[in-house]
């Protein structure tokens, strides 16, 4: 009698054994799943943050190219500069030996007209973008309009008569916080992601600063790393 009671209960001990490796299995292959998923999303969606900051340097880039082709003068500046600005672009800016002169658009923008090679929290990052001919990146910081914007600054050199080189000044971008990033966001909130977005303060330091993040909590995140002018930046997400 006692055999025939253990033989079933033996057997519904193994099926729910049986059960609860294949559940693991599944829920296992799920998380794994899950984890790719999120790292895709993550490469994907670093690589559109970089394009969009990019894109931004870009406009720098041909700021600077005039400036060569024309031996350091800039005519026209502010008709040449609307047509360069963009929904995310708060101003573009021309600071020849590291002095800011000329703003598009100047309204309202007065306050940046400054020396960015003596300002107290601009100058260690500057003097290194003159020195290493490096396109930096600084921010986010807090904008005299309200909001939030990131500085692209991109070291100019020209010739003299000689010959030799000479640090003729930088061309700037500022761009607007989170408006430079909106497509990223909303498609990684659409897909239901946690995200933060952060930088290395400076280029010689490994500490990060985040630049934007949503609201909610991010546990154990996937993360995505990439170059930027001499910047290194980190996309992270993390399931809701």
């Amino acid at each position: 009698m006692k055999q025939k009671t253990l033989i079933p209960l033996i057997v519904f001990l193994l099926g729910i054994c049986l059960v609860g490796i294949i559940l693991y299995k599944v829920d296992s292959h799920e998380t794994a799943q899950n984890h790719t998923t999120a790292l895709l999303n993550a490469t994907a969606y670093g690589e559109r943050i970089k394009n969009e900051i990019t894109e931004g340097i870009d406009v720098t880039d041909v700021l600077k190219q005039i400036l060569i082709s024309e031996s350091g003068e800039f005519n026209q500046f502010d008709m040449i500069a609307e047509n360069l600005m963009s929904d995310s672009i708060e101003s573009v800016q021309l600071a020849p030996n590291g002095v800011v002169t000329d703003i598009y658009p100047d309204e309202g923008n007065e306050a940046g007209k400054i020396d960015l090679l003596q300002d107290k929290d601009r100058k260690e990052i500057s003097c290194y973008a003159r020195d290493n001919h490096a396109t930096i990146t600084q921010g986010p910081f807090e904008l005299k309009q309200g909001g939030y914007g990131i500085a692209v600054r991109n070291p100019v050199y020209l010739k003299d008569k000689s010959g030799q080189e000479y640090f003729w000044g930088f061309t700037i971008v500022i761009l607007r916080v989170p408006d430079i990033f909106s497509d990223t966001v909303s498609a990684l909130s659409n897909f239901g992601y946690e995200y933060k977005i952060l930088k290395t303060d400076t280029p010689w330091s490994d500490t990060y600063k985040v630049v934007y993040q949503s609201d909610g909590q991010i546990d154990h995140p996937v993360s995505y790393s990439f170059t930027v002018g001499d910047g290194t930046w980190k996309l992270e997400v993390t399931p809701k």
